[in-house]
Order: C-alpha cells, then structure tokens, then sequence
C-alpha cells in the first residue's frame, strides 16, 4: 500500500494539478492527502479526478472557512472516515482481517490549538486501539537539529510536541532524500528551513507491517516536500527490532521488574546472561 501527502499550497492553477497527476501516476498511490488546496473540492474539473482514477474525496469540515484537508482515494481501496476536525482526518482501512488508522494531520501553526489536536489524537488513539499512522505537516519540530535558521525554535513548541509522542510510545519514521521538509524560500541569512512534514506511528503498526518506509519527493509548486510512505507486507510478520521507551522508567513497576529479571540465574555467556 502506498499513501501521498502534499501541502500543496493550492491546487486551483494548472501548474499544481499537473504536478499532483505526475506524482500520482509515477506511484499509484492508494490514498492521497492533500493540504492547503485553498480551493472547494467542487472547483476542480471532474475529469482531472478521472484522469488519475481518483473517484472518492473527503474534504475536513472548518465551518464557514474553506476545508484544509482532503482524502483522496480510488476505486481499488476502501475507505472509512472515522474522524474529522479543522486539523486531521482519520481513515480506517480494514487490512488482512485488521482494522488499521491512518491519520492525515494539517496542524495549526498555533501552538495552543495544537495542543488540542495532541489531545484529540491522543483520545483517538485510545479508544481505537490498533495499529496508527499519523503523516502530514505537524507544523511542530523535536528541536534545533530539526531547524535551520538564525532563531532558534520555541521550546513550548517542542516540548508538547515531543510529550504527546512519548506518552503514547510513537515512533518518528526516518525520512529519506531530505531532512527539512519546508523552505521559506528566502536567501542568506533569511534562509529557514525545518522538518515539518513527517510520519509518526505506534509500534503496532510496526508489528503489522513488515516494513514502513516515508520518502521525500522533489519540490515544485510549493514550499513543501510531499511525502510517499510505502507499506511492505511481504516482510509481514518479520521479527521486530528491541526499542526502549523512556516514559518506562516513570511506571510504578518499572524498578521492580528490573530487580527481579536481573536476579534470576541465567545460564551462559556474559552477553547471552545480558
């Protein structure tokens, strides 16, 4: 299965609608997201949909305000939109016999409207419990290493967006060809760029899938880098890799369970006893 974000930056002008169906065509795409049309869905020609055999759309409802989000998919794939707010879409897709959630996220460049969508998520999260993906443009970085530019990122910014993935033991895919996925487009020492385009997910998508990778496309037509995840299911069923959360060393078991798993007698060599 393949997925495609893209702020967009519009989609109303030709130059824009040609890149998406290039895009599209090179990768046969199961579900595409889109931010920042800027347009109504109604606006687009009907048969450029039809030219790159998108059939099905969900736009994100902001009331009196344009939608900032669309869902796009096809024919070949089945969809479900279990959740709609001025800042994501949920999807589930029913896989192998599994329900899966796949959520395309349009964070606010407002800080205190992120937090409520860190608390929808979170929500989400919690009462669908299966595996998640979260990929868009979160508007929100880890940290300094994740910008470049004269300033330096605001650590609120940072903090809440590095708790809300810790609390709920997500896992930020590697992005491949790029590390900063926004450039303001200015030169000098007026450059900045930032990783804002990203996927997160929980490890039971890791575990359903054998392999999730997020690259970066090329840049055209916009400030943003679109992202194509691929989801490999040969793999499936692969072994995991170990992983170690901090956020364990906060649980109230966490020192006795160490204490008793290193206690036990265990028979070997010093890294097999390890």
């Amino acid at each position: 299965m393949k997925i495609i974000y893209w702020n967009i930056r519009g989609i109303g002008n030709h130059d824009s609608r040609l890149a998406l169906g290039e895009l599209n065509s090179a990768h046969f795409p199961s579900l595409v997201f889109l931010a920042e049309p800027m347009v109504t869905l109604g606006s687009v020609p009907g048969w450029f949909w039809e030219s790159i055999r998108i059939t099905k759309y969900y736009a994100n409802n902001r009331g009196s305000l344009l939608p900032n989000l669309w869902a796009l998919w096809g024919l070949d794939t089945d969809f479900v939109v279990r959740y709609d707010s001025s800042q994501c879409l949920v999807l589930e897709y029913v896989c192998n016999d599994r329900q899966i959630y796949i959520a395309g996220i349009y964070a606010s460049t407002n800080y205190l409207l992120r937090r409520q969508l860190w608390a929808e998520l979170t929500g989400l999260q919690n009462f669908y419990v299966a595996p998640w993906i979260f990929v868009g443009d979160f508007n929100a970085i880890l940290g300094a290493h994740e910008r470049r530019g004269r300033r330096l990122p605001s650590s609120i910014s940072c903090n809440d967006f590095h708790g809300w993935t810790n609390v709920n033991l997500l896992l930020h895919l590697d992005t491949v060809a790029v590390h900063f996925t926004w450039y303001n487009g200015r030169l000098s020492s007026d450059t900045v760029a930032q990783r804002l385009d990203r996927a997160i997910c929980n490890e039971a998508w890791t575990d359903f899938w054998g392999a999730t990778t997020c690259t970066a496309q090329d840049r055209i037509h916009s400030d943003h880098n679109p992202l194509l995840l691929k989801m490999d299911t040969s793999t499936h069923g692969k072994r995991t890799s170990f992983k170690f959360f901090k956020v364990w060393t906060t649980h109230e078991d966490c020192r006795r369970l160490v204490l008793e798993t290193w206690n036990k007698n265990c028979v070997g060599t010093g890294m097999h006893r390890l």
